[in-house]
């Protein structure tokens, strides 16, 4: 993609000097954890989480999620936290969409790639797994060339469903039967469940509750969800589903992928877990439910 048409999409005018310098300051900042930024896509194979200090950068420039998800954590409660910062979905048809979704869509065009490495690739780089990279120096330098965090969060939509849905029209045979509920879908049935989300008093509510999603995918329900709680539980029976959603989660909703347990602030109720099930019955591996 040629730089001037990637900078109209930007919209550095939108902000000020000021801002521009502190997301610069904070982006330096972060990064010394891991030794400073890859200075070459060379450096990415040894710097896992080498994303994070872009994808805590630019939050802090246009959502503010991930300083209010801090501050939540040293505190250990979200008692007094106030409201939930928003996000501003956009859809399928929005400009700032199809072009992110190009960007993506070129990422894993890739002789040599597959939707599997990419998401592999964005878990090292967001820090989601220990797992080094498996995958040879050329597609790391095209998924490290072609990757832009900052278009992904300036115009934040679930756009993994789309990545999938294509890959596997191309041949992708994991990703068969996978249909993702339309994303204007999705956030109509979100506002629908979340009545009066205006009103203070049901927002505070709302925040303290739970919310699951047993049949997730890369996150079309899920997703809209963090606008409203700050506690959610999900699963999917397709591994590269739950692979995606991960990834959008941690770019759009920290509370969604990084929840410590001693978090207080919660409505009380019974959270269940999955334990290896003791039943003699059970066949091996198999788990149960236990509230």
């Amino acid at each position: 993609m040629k730089l001037k048409e990637k900078s109209a999409y930007y919209g550095i005018e939108d902000y000020s000097q000021e801002q521009l310098f502190t997301m610069q300051q904070h982006l330096f900042q972060f990064a010394e954890a891991i030794g400073g930024l890859p200075k070459n896509h060379l450096e990415v194979f040894h710097k896992r989480g080498w994303l994070l200090p872009f994808l805590y950068a630019y939050d802090d420039l246009l959502w503010g999620r991930w300083n209010y998800w801090f501050e939540i954590l040293e505190k250990e409660t979200i008692e007094g936290s106030g409201p939930i910062p928003q996000i501003e979905w956009v859809m399928p048809g929005n400009s700032g969409f199809e072009f992110t979704k190009k960007m993506l869509m070129k990422c894993v065009d890739h002789y040599d790639s597959r939707i599997d490495s990419f998401a592999h690739w964005l878990h090292w780089g967001l820090a989601l797994t220990d797992e080094p990279l498996n995958i040879s120096e050329k597609l790391n330098q095209h998924y490290y060339e072609n990757f832009d965090m900052f278009l992904m969060q300036k115009y934040p939509s679930d756009y993994m469903s789309h990545v999938l849905c294509e890959q596997t029209g191309k041949g992708y045979k994991d990703g068969l039967g996978y249909f993702p509920t339309p994303y204007q879908v999705s956030i109509m049935m979100t506002q629908m469940a979340y009545t009066d989300a205006d009103n203070p008093i049901m927002a505070e509510k709302y925040k303290k509750q739970t919310i699951n999603d047993p049949c997730v995918g890369c996150g079309s329900t899920f997703l809209p969800a963090s606008n409203y709680s700050l506690r959610g539980a999900a699963c999917d029976v397709s591994k590269i589903a739950i692979d995606l959603v991960k990834i959008q989660s941690r770019i759009y909703a920290p509370w969604f992928s990084m929840h410590p347990e001693h978090i207080k602030g919660f409505d009380k109720e019974d959270i269940f877990e999955l334990r290896p099930s003791e039943e003699k019955k059970s066949m091996e591996g198999q788990l149960q439910l236990v509230f």
